[in-house]
């Protein structure tokens, strides 16, 4: 019987977290900038202070770009179709992501799971 009831409270936790961080996407949604052409708009979630910047590196090529991002977690970069992997500043996990061509990827990064970063298409 304490399985069960353990198991109910753990599932309805479950939800709970689902709806909240559904709901904290959408409003993050619209800060995101975006542009006419290819590349990554995103938002940066982290706890503090957003990084003053992130390493985007081309896989094909190895050359790296580096990005401001605004004081909100906000950044933009005009990329060539491809293949992506973003990292910050002081933190190991990184996160790969496709540039198709002819179209702008949105993305929210959310670095506050540790070990794992949640990567939400806007």
């Amino acid at each position: 019987m304490k399985l069960l009831v353990v198991g109910i409270l753990v599932a309805a936790l479950a939800a709970l977290l689902t709806v909240a961080t559904l709901i904290g996407y959408q409003n993050d949604r619209p800060r995101i900038p975006y542009f006419a052409g290819t590349g990554i708009a995103a938002k940066i979630d982290t706890f503090g202070a957003p990084p003053k910047s992130i390493a985007i590196q081309n896989e094909e090529t190895g050359a790296v770009t580096i990005t401001q991002v605004g004081a909100d977690g906000t950044f933009a970069a005009r990329l060539s179709p491809g293949r992506y992997r973003i990292s910050m500043q002081g933190d190991a996990r990184a996160v790969t992501l496709a540039v198709p061509s002819g179209d702008c990827v949105d993305v929210i990064l959310d670095y506050r799971i540790p070990g794992l970063v949640l990567r939400i298409p806007g």
